[in-house]
């Protein structure tokens, strides 16, 4: 860890050099391969850092304060769950000798510097808009604001040249003089030429100027309660570039000269949509797990260059499939619905940042980030693409858990994030919210109190949003909440809640759903069954498990206006952990599944299955809805008549307790730990099509979960039920 108070920048060079040696001790890094363009990245003096491989060196840029904050020559270690299988450390650090980086703040502004001025005199605000890659480079794209309120939009080149790094200026009409910060080299520090090439005014202007301020440094451990500072009092020698006032974009190329050989990167021709590989229809294989009568599970060979960690999935198009992975890239699947034709896998995208969704709307990919909602635009005949920042308004710890999961669209057409809120920072806006997008970027909070959010969708006619959450702290046991305004559901958040409530409340909004521990572990994606091809089951949602490897079913109703209902077992023997899950255009459900360092019973690191209808009905509960007096189970077949008899039926209440403990045992109705209380069950009525029974129940509860066991409940022809038990999240008793 780096001290707190260092006197000058000298001190962070050698800070870095020696967390790159001392590194032997930690998990094995991974590298990005040779030819990737570029990659988002938490490290040590920016969390939303985007660095920029070129040739043997790096350019690490800070799209929250527009500068170039580190650059070195060598590799970017990145470590964290995805590529060390580890969960620390998880900032990604340079592994080589730092060449120089700028000070933290915006590198414009509209007056003449001098050697009095302080670092943030006159300096402009700015905003990041996103990247371009074509031709094998990348340009970043933002704009500034003067104090007239002018915009003016920027795009800045980096490339590498025998002289050195030059960045190539793009800047659109300006009506003021602009100053640019190229470099700032503190006392002690190696110091290099600048140049810089233009219009007629172009000049370079070199002060020494005192320098005074504290910069953030991440770390690990401040990445959960405070991150370090280093104080820097120094004189700098700055390197400004003079940019006049044009009417029209002029071009400014900047070049830091270095000694020593540099090494430029092969010029590569301009990429097209990468393609992969293909799969036949005929590779389809069928899960190893279990034999199922009702349902066929197949998964489909993946080629050995593909990692599809899936964590995210829409279709673009009826038979175009897009998926975003864990270690961040984005595919494209062309065919999976076909019972003709290959599954083509093409690559789309890399180098994000462990995106944890993916949305398609109106042709464009929209993927939640951990430090951003990014739209991805891309031209298949040309190679182009566009990754446009679409909000960013939440803290970003770099924490390897700060993950924001989504995006929905809400009945408005606005985009739903839920953002995980284990091992937070109250001071991390947004930590532990589902929020929306507002104007301008800006999101507003819809309710707090989520730990890890690892599921959100869409249910309904009118688009109700609902949220998966895992069991830890705070949180008794997995649960399926609805999103609604002004709600807490557990798990002390971050700011704008109020600080002192980050320590625990006495009450919270119980889900709408609760799942029992036996029955599911860590909960994940989900999928509603739009229509009939998927069973008998429409209308309902399925919720996979990550853990246990499997599908949960969730009969949703609403009782005194609010949402509460069922979960039944569906299906197991998934080949990784069911993380999202799609309901396909052919009308089979698509799974995607990982696992890494968090573990899943499951034997694979990745999958890509399918699950479709055999169209043998299964004798199975269909629903189950709370009446006044008990309950109403339909079945999917008629039962046989002796199914009325109320011994048939064993049901018992229990509880959750809410404390900052992890998860929680059952407690009976008296209070009593690892206890079920008893119901009776005062009469059982099948109805006439005995596709009905009615279930009277005595000495039940509101605020408990019910669960109800089945005995001798067979159909017509003998066929027990296909699952015998359900647990109810019995949040209120309907009202007359």
């Amino acid at each position: 860890m780096l001290p707190n108070r260092v006197n000058s920048l000298v001190a962070i060079s050698f800070a870095l050099t020696f967390q790159a040696l001392g590194q032997a001790d930690k998990p094995k890094p991974a590298h990005d391969p040779p030819g990737q363009l570029l990659r988002h990245a938490p490290m040590p003096k920016a969390t939303r850092s985007i660095v920029i491989p070129l040739g043997d060196i790096r350019v690490a840029f800070d799209t929250e304060h527009l500068r170039t904050h580190t650059v070195w020559r060598g590799e970017l270690d990145l470590y964290g769950p995805q590529y060390a299988h580890a969960k620390r450390p998880f900032i990604a650090q340079p592994n080589g000798p730092l060449l120089w980086g700028n000070p933290p703040v915006v590198p414009w502004r509209t007056e003449p510097p001098s050697p009095t001025s302080t670092l943030d005199a006159h300096r402009l605000e700015g905003r990041f808009i996103g990247t371009t890659t074509e031709g094998g480079s990348v340009t970043l794209r933002y704009e500034l604001r003067t104090k007239d309120d002018e915009t003016v939009a920027v795009r800045l080149k980096p490339s590498l040249t025998q002289r050195g790094l030059e960045r190539r200026l793009s800047i659109a009409p300006c009506g003021r003089t602009l100053w640019f910060l190229a470099n700032s080299f503190a006392d002690g520090t190696a110091k290099q030429e600048v140049t810089a090439a233009g219009p007629a005014g172009v000049t370079v202007q070199v002060i020494n100027q005192p320098l005074r301020h504290a910069e953030a440094v991440v770390t690990e451990s401040g990445a959960e309660t405070v991150y370090d500072t280093v104080k820097v009092e120094t004189v700098a020698e700055q390197h400004w570039v003079r940019i006049p006032a044009h009417d029209a974009e002029v071009t400014v190329t900047v070049t830091t000269l270095h000694d020593g050989e540099l090494k430029p990167g092969p010029v590569r021709p301009p990429s097209r949509l990468a393609k992969l590989g293909t799969v036949g229809q005929a590779e389809y294989r069928p899960s190893a797990g279990p034999k199922n009568p009702h349902y066929k599970i197949e998964h489909l060979p993946l080629p050995p260059e593909l990692e599809l960690l899936v964590t995210g999935m829409d279709w673009l198009k009826d038979d175009r499939l897009a998926v975003c992975t864990w270690p961040g890239e984005v595919y494209l699947l062309d065919g999976l619905p076909s019972e003709k034709g290959p599954v083509t896998f093409r690559r789309l995208a890399k180098g994000l940042n462990e995106p944890m969704g993916l949305l398609v709307r109106d042709g464009r990919l929209y993927v939640s980030q951990k430090q951003e909602l990014t739209e991805i635009v891309f031209d298949e005949h040309s190679g182009r693409t566009e990754l446009n920042r679409v909000s960013a308004d939440w803290g970003y710890s770099g924490h390897y858990n700060a993950f924001s999961y989504g995006p929905v669209l809400d009945r408005d057409g606005r985009f739903v994030l839920a953002n995980a809120g284990h091992s937070g920072r109250w001071d991390m806006k947004f930590m532990g919210w589902g929020i929306r997008q507002g104007g301008n970027g800006m999101m507003e909070g819809i309710a707090s109190g989520f730990r890890e959010p690892n599921g959100i969708g869409v249910f309904g006619a009118d688009r109700d949003i609902f949220v998966t959450d895992n069991q830890g702290h705070w949180t008794a046991a997995c649960e399926l909440n609805h999103l609604r305004p002004g709600q807490f559901f557990g798990r002390p958040s971050a700011t704008p809640d109020p600080k002192h409530l980050y320590k625990g409340r006495e009450t919270f909004t119980p889900p709408a759903v609760w799942f029992p521990y036996t029955l599911a572990r860590s909960i994940s994606g989900m999928a509603e069954i739009r229509d009939d091809r998927l069973g008998p089951f429409k209308g309902q949602l399925l919720v996979g498990d990550f853990q246990n490897a499997l599908l949960t079913r969730v009969f949703l109703e609403k009782v005194n206006d609010e949402y509460q209902g069922a979960v039944f077992p569906f299906l197991n023997g998934f080949r990784s952990g069911v993380n999202r899950l799609s309901y396909g255009p052919d009308g089979r459900l698509y799974v995607g599944g990982l696992q890494r360092t968090w573990a899943s019973i499951a034997p694979e690191p990745a999958s890509l299955e399918r699950v479709a209808f055999s169209g043998d009905t299964p004798f199975s509960i269909r629903k189950v809805e709370a009446k006044r007096d008990g309950f109403l189970l339909t079945f999917t077949e008629p039962a046989k008549p002796g199914a009325g008899a109320p011994d048939n039926f064993d049901v018992s209440q229990f509880r959750y307790a809410y404390h900052p403990e992890y998860g929680s045992p059952r407690y009976s109705h008296t209070g009593k730990k690892d206890s079920q209380t008893p119901i009776e069950v005062a009469a059982a009525t099948l109805s006439m099509n005995r596709l009905e029974l009615r279930l009277a129940l005595s000495g039940w509860k509101p605020g408990h979960v019910t669960q109800i066991r089945c005995f001798d409940v067979v159909n017509e022809g003998g066929e027990p039920l296909w699952h015998d038990t359900v647990h109810y999240t019995l949040n209120e008793i309907p009202k007359p």
